[in-house]
């Protein structure tokens, strides 16, 4: 059995490096028509002097934010460091806000907007807000895996790229589901609570999010929440019943 603080710290490091993958990096990326695979360059950053010229002492500089978009297709996005803004478009996208491994400022904004999207959110990112919008949409919270150099593990799958979670036999990682009141005012209909080791660690927003997945102590199991229900509560389901995409990606390792 995978002990929490361990698996939390590894997945934390590993996860960090960057995609295995050729894609597209830019600051600002407008996307393709294709099936896109983008992450954010964190250029805009204080050590540019094109952003932050030498000697001006006010901030020009954005903290290595990206904004990354995708156009009518399949894409992956990836943010890695800084508060981003990634919107999926049409298709059924996987956005990815980090991974950050603790360094901040690391508060994403994810819009999945038409498709079935997925969010993934892994260990040392920080609080996050998800907007699936339409279609049926799916909030991750999981470590990578990874390959020996430390890379986000991939497959392909149905002409795409698929990034792979771990997300059984995570003991001592766990999550809470609480339903926003309309008195907040915050346009949210859930947070999701992470904790490790019963201590809360981040919280991410969810609006029109209809499915919310997160670790299970047990070996090839999955807590999973049904946000469409009346009382949504979090219950134990084998990795193996997920299809499609989804399957890809929290396959059993």
């Amino acid at each position: 059995m995978k002990t929490a603080r361990a698996r939390f710290i590894v997945a934390t490091v590993l996860a960090g490096l960057a995609l295995s993958t050729v894609g597209a990096t830019a600051t600002v990326a407008p996307g393709t028509a294709g099936k896109d695979v983008t992450r954010g360059q964190d250029s805009d950053v204080a050590t540019n002097p094109f952003i932050q010229p030498p000697g001006v002492a006010a901030k020009q500089h954005m903290e290595a934010t990206d904004v990354l978009i995708g156009r009518g297709n399949d894409d992956l996005l990836q943010g890695n460091r800084g508060s981003d803004t990634l919107v999926g478009g049409g298709g059924d996208d996987i956005l990815i806000g980090g991974p950050e491994r603790f360094t901040s400022p690391n508060s994403d904004v994810l819009l999945g907007d038409a498709g079935d999207d997925i969010n993934i959110w892994s260990p040392g990112d920080g609080s996050d807000a998800f907007i699936g919008d339409r279609g049926r949409d799916t909030m991750v919270f999981s470590p990578f895996l990874t390959r020996p150099n430390g890379s986000i593990r991939h497959v392909r799958a149905g002409g795409r790229l698929v990034p792979r979670v771990d997300l059984g036999g995570q003991a001592g990682l766990t999550c809470a589901l609480v339903k926003v009141p309309p008195s907040q005012r915050l346009g949210e209909q859930f947070l999701v609570r992470f904790l490790v080791d019963g201590v809360m660690a981040v919280t991410v927003r969810q609006k029109d999010v209809e499915r919310v997945l997160c670790p299970s102590p047990r070996e090839g199991r999955v807590r999973v929440a049904d946000l469409t229900a009346r009382h949504p509560a979090f219950r134990t389901v084998r990795l193996a019943s997920f299809q499609g995409t989804l399957g890809t990606m929290v396959a059993r390792p």
